[in-house]
């Protein structure tokens, strides 16, 4: 069955902290060969799958293409990993890190089973492998360790979400102390069992020169968009806003955010869906969390976000909704 539709576009004023950023952005629906199933960044690049098979998304000449391509490179997961998590890797001292010792002693199944990861294992460029493993009374609540120098030292320290048993979830820091790695830092957990968190970026939000961690606080059920930043050895929240959301209960799409310089001041911002994903918000973090556009989409936000780039100006963002369409969010 071939999905197909009139290339139509919905034009929105920006919501918007000062006239000199107004901005107009549209929607525009993008025929697909069949109906979207999932949308993935591999090596920088947007990549959708629609009926089972990959399209790259590309962006040239003011015109977006699905050209084919081959289904992705699956690996074999090294020997204890988590059967459905992924491999973080590194540019500095980290070369992999990666989800381990799965265990059911957590029964909160927000990303589609029941099984988590009870150790994160960090492979390091000078050949060793190190294994942090977690107490009885806590779980890995993740699929994928995201890597970041947020001290500024040229080492990478791992971020990842922790989930207690009976206090839900917290955002862990992880990092090299003393030659062993171990968690630096955390975010209070959440205050009760099967309440989750989700990141939803790492970059310098706030125009700082340090990385800030974006996350997404019970995306279904609360929806509070938290900035925290790294100082004094610490995790400190900066900055919140209400009415977000970058993960659907019950599936393994954890990358429902993205991070881009949206309004050209050279800043980086975030853009997410809404609390309900029937609209796509772009947040700026400086002098403090605003939104700068909300556009409304045809149907709800399921898969991940990606951005497509090509043209002048910021990325466009792609997305799937939930009727099995395409749609990319742009700026006039």
């Amino acid at each position: 069955m071939r999905f197909a539709w009139f290339v139509g576009f919905i034009v929105f004023a920006s919501s918007v902290a000062g006239a000199s950023q107004a901005a107009e952005w549209r929607v525009q629906r993008i025929d697909t060969p069949a109906r979207v199933m999932a949308i993935e960044t591999v090596d920088g690049k947007a990549r959708l799958n629609a009926g089972g098979l990959w399209y790259a998304i590309t962006f040239a000449d003011g015109k977006i293409t699905l050209p084919f391509v081959d289904a992705q490179a699956k690996t074999e997961p090294p020997h204890g990993a988590l059967p459905d998590g992924r491999i973080a890797l590194g540019q500095r001292d980290i070369a992999r890190a990666w989800l381990a010792e799965p265990t059911a002693r957590y029964d909160h199944g927000i990303l589609g089973d029941k099984i988590e990861a009870g150790s994160l294992l960090i492979a390091t460029r000078n050949g060793r492998l190190h294994t942090l493993r977690l107490k009885d009374d806590a779980v890995f609540e993740d699929l994928e360790p995201r890597l970041a120098d947020l001290d500024g030292d040229g080492h990478d320290e791992i971020v990842v979400v922790k989930s207690y048993l009976k206090r839900g979830s917290s955002l862990a820091v992880v990092g090299l102390r003393n030659g062993k790695y171990e968690i630096l830092a955390e975010t209070p957990p959440i205050g009760r069992p099967h309440a989750w968190l989700n990141p939803a970026g790492i970059a310098d939000f706030n125009g700082d020169g340090k990385p800030d961690i974006a996350l997404v606080r019970m995306p279904h059920a609360v929806g509070t968009l938290e900035l925290w930043t790294w100082a004094d050895k610490r995790l400190h929240k900066t900055g919140e806003l209400a009415g977000t959301s970058n993960h659907i209960a019950g599936t393994r799409a954890l990358a429902m955010a993205a991070t881009a310089d949206f309004d050209g001041d050279g800043i980086v911002d975030l853009a997410l869906p809404s609390f309900e994903r029937d609209r796509l918000r772009i947040v700026a973090f400086k002098p403090t969390a605003h939104e700068i556009a909300s556009v409304a989409l045809p149907a709800k936000a399921v898969t991940n976000i990606a951005l497509v780039t090509g043209g002048a100006g910021p990325p466009l963002i792609a997305v799937g909704l939930s009727d099995g369409s395409l749609v990319v969010v742009r700026k006039d």
